[in-house]
């Protein structure tokens, strides 16, 4: 994770964002509720480069949440990258 310009997500928030991001993704145009503040109207940017690894950028206008969570994933077998 690492900041931008606003708030940086809180390291004991990670495992709320991860389902927060999921949420976005099983219910799409349903508000997403932000880990940090708890409101409504998260923002997930959706930027990963699979199947390298999953980055989403999360943004929340409400609290000033401005943050990015990259997950490395695996290699596949005979990968050199």
């Amino acid at each position: 994770m690492s900041e931008m310009n606003g708030k940086s997500l809180p390291p004991g928030k990670l495992r709320e964002a991860l389902a927060a991001v999921m949420d976005g993704r099983l219910n799409p145009g349903v508000p997403v509720t932000c880990p940090v503040c708890g409101e409504p109207g998260l923002h997930v940017d959706d930027r990963s480069a699979r199947p390298h690894a999953e980055w989403y950028a999360l943004s929340c206008t409400s609290c000033g949440l401005d943050d990015t969570i990259h997950i490395p994933m695996g290699s596949r077998p005979g990968s050199f990258s």
